[in-house]
């Protein structure tokens, strides 16, 4: 360590100094070579994490820190464009789709939760249309397959 590092690394708490010390070398080089906002981030950060950024490539480095950034902001990471699961195309609803039949269209709906990006289109979480809840259906037998229930179902 230089002599700036030793003086930070001596004002840290016993509990960090603990940690720090326990790091392998390569995880401590790194850390120095870290920007004083990525140092705090890196604290935020659990041993798992901290492996798996090590362990990036320079470029996925670089977009895993701005999303770790714009989160120790308070703001909702953007999605990278290699996301392998990005957002659908198109507004999303603001309401559950409730398409009349299996042919029509329906638009994708907004998730429970609006920071989720992690389905294949927003509104892989969303729940049932209010249409299809509390509904009563036929026991199901050899002429009645569909829209049924089993039986001994409710």
């Amino acid at each position: 360590m230089t002599a700036d590092q030793k003086a930070m690394y001596d004002a840290w708490p016993a509990a960090q100094r603990s940690d720090y010390d326990s790091w392998t070398p390569e995880y401590q080089a790194y850390y120095w070579s870290l920007t004083a906002p990525q140092q705090k981030g890196y604290w935020a950060l659990t041993p798992d994490q901290r492996g798996q950024i090590y362990k990036m490539t320079p470029e996925q480095q670089a977009v895993a820190w701005n999303s770790i950034s714009q989160q120790m902001a308070g703001k909702t990471p953007t999605t990278p464009p290699a996301q392998a699961n990005p957002p659908g195309e198109g507004m999303p609803t603001t309401g559950v789709p409730d398409p009349q039949s299996a042919g029509q269209a329906a638009r994708p709906a907004m998730p429970a939760d609006p920071n989720y990006q992690g389905g294949p289109y927003k509104g892989a979480m969303t729940p049932p249309p209010a249409t299809a809840m509390d509904k009563t259906y036929p026991i199901c037998s050899k002429t009645v397959k569909d829209n049924c229930r089993n039986r001994g179902g409710k």
